[in-house]
């Protein structure tokens, strides 16, 4: 199609109405000449009058016979297929049988003012016959009828109602059948580019620029086919843009992992060698042990980095651990300043202990968490920690005493430098990051961390929420 769908739309619907009216008109010629056909069924508008004379003449002349119940019935129904109702009447103007209309015909009236007379009434002619029996009228006999012209046979009555009801249908039939001819026409023929755009739009959500457009046309779809080859082109000009990015990238953290490698196995070397040394305190040994635990992070981190600089997508490394490994981990870290501060720390979960969580990612964000919970509470305060378990969901929640955080705060606290005492500056070592990165991290992961009202203690609260893999 070389033109707007709009206008090929409105051709299509041209041609099913030109259409409808050529088969209309047709239709209405063949129904005609149906017609006119059935038409000669037809009997004359007094055929049922003629019917009636002729009964009445043979029914005159066979009385004794159709004074016979039997008779007269078999009578009555034969009669009344040719459009004749035969009704039979005593001379008081009792009806004996007949059509439940006349019943109440003669009623008040003189019954032999009526003998030999046809009486019109009710749209009905009703010719009015004495009977005969030994030279004795004993009542009367009514052959009632219409002047109308019928049909010689039910049967084609029906015909005719069935030719009539279709000319008027015809129009709607035609049109619905050629409009859905043509609609169905339209749709074979944009069918394959819309299956290549399509195709495309899949291709470049799984980044796959590797895809061929062949359909050119000047309607809309020629057009976003067009659009769909620029933006083809656009996208492996950024992907190429990104790929040396990536490509530095891999350079520069291949590059800091090597020159980190070395101080800190060294470190490592020093904390080994001061472990087996038994003239060290209880005290020396727990901040040697603590040395030794970050080294061995350090050396994960540097592990990850090296894996991140050979990957193109970084975030699909793989680091999970267990929760209870972490949280394990940051105690100790903080045991000695917990013991400093005199601090009265408390821990309880109630969740599966074989859950497992991305090491790097949930071991900072509890870091910094615990480490504002540590750092805010004051000398001989409270610190809970509880977990939580629902069938989609786990709950941590740290819970400190203290001054806590002004509610009127609570919607800066997550904010990128914001610290809520401007005094604690950079050099005491709060830059007003820890929270907004691990807040960041944890929607990243699908969950959300709030500050919410205490439970028990009278400082902040903290809750972490994370989804649950089924």
């Amino acid at each position: 199609m070389e033109q707007s769908l709009s206008k090929d739309i409105r051709k299509l619907y041209t041609k099913s109405i030109l259409w409808t009216i050529i088969m209309t008109v047709l239709t209405i010629i063949a129904f005609s000449v149906l017609i006119a056909y059935l038409m000669r069924e037809i009997t004359p508008a007094n055929h049922a009058e003629n019917t009636a004379i002729e009964a009445s003449l043979e029914m005159k002349e066979n009385t004794p016979r159709y004074l016979d119940d039997n008779e007269f019935l078999e009578k009555q129904h034969t009669l009344q297929n040719k459009g004749v109702y035969l009704s039979e009447f005593s001379m008081d103007g009792t009806m004996i049988s007949g059509h439940e209309s006349l019943n109440s015909f003669f009623q008040d009236k003189s019954i032999p003012e009526f003998i030999n007379t046809t009486v019109s009434s009710d749209g009905y002619y009703h010719k009015i016959l004495p009977i005969n029996r030994d030279e004795e009228i004993v009542g009367i006999w009514v052959y009632s009828y219409q002047l109308k012209a019928m049909f010689s046979s039910e049967y084609y009555r029906y015909i005719m109602l069935g030719i009539v009801f279709l000319m008027f249908l015809s129009p709607i039939i035609y049109f619905i059948i050629f409009s859905r001819y043509y609609i169905n026409k339209l749709y074979q023929t944009i069918k394959n580019p819309l299956e290549e755009l399509m195709e495309a739009s899949h291709k470049i959500s799984e980044k796959d620029l590797d895809f061929n457009l062949e359909y050119d046309s000047t309607n809309e779809i020629g057009e976003l086919s067009r659009s769909f080859r620029q933006m083809q082109g656009e996208l492996k000009k950024s992907l190429y843009e990104n790929w040396k990015k990536d490509s530095d990238w891999a350079v520069m953290m291949s590059s800091l992992s090597h020159d980190l490698k070395t101080p800190i196995t060294l470190i490592g070397l020093g904390s080994e060698s001061l472990t087996n040394d038994q003239s060290l305190s209880e005290e020396q040994k727990m901040n040697v042990d603590i040395i030794a635990r970050n080294v061995a992070k350090a050396n994960r981190l540097l592990a990850n980095m090296n894996i991140a600089g050979s990957m193109r997508n970084p975030t699909a490394i793989k680091d999970e651990t267990t929760l209870f490994e972490i949280i394990n981990e940051i105690e100790s870290d903080f045991k000695s300043l917990i013991k400093e501060k005199s601090i009265n720390y408390s821990f309880k979960s109630t969740a599966d202990k074989n859950i497992t969580v991305p090491y790097l990612k949930t071991g900072r964000v509890l870091q910094n968490v615990f480490s504002n919970a540590v750092q805010y509470t004051p000398d001989g305060g409270e610190i809970i920690f509880t977990i939580s378990q629902s069938n989609k969901q786990l709950l941590l929640a740290i819970e400190n005493s203290g001054d806590g955080v002004k509610k009127e705060n609570w919607v800066n606290i997550f904010k990128k430098h914001y610290r809520e005492d401007p005094s604690r500056s950079n050099s005491q070592g709060n830059s007003g990051l820890g929270l907004y990165i691990s807040k960041e991290i944890i929607e990243s992961l699908g969950g959300t961390l709030e500050i919410t009202n205490p439970v028990k203690l009278c400082g902040a609260r903290f809750e972490i929420v994370l989804p649950l893999e089924k």
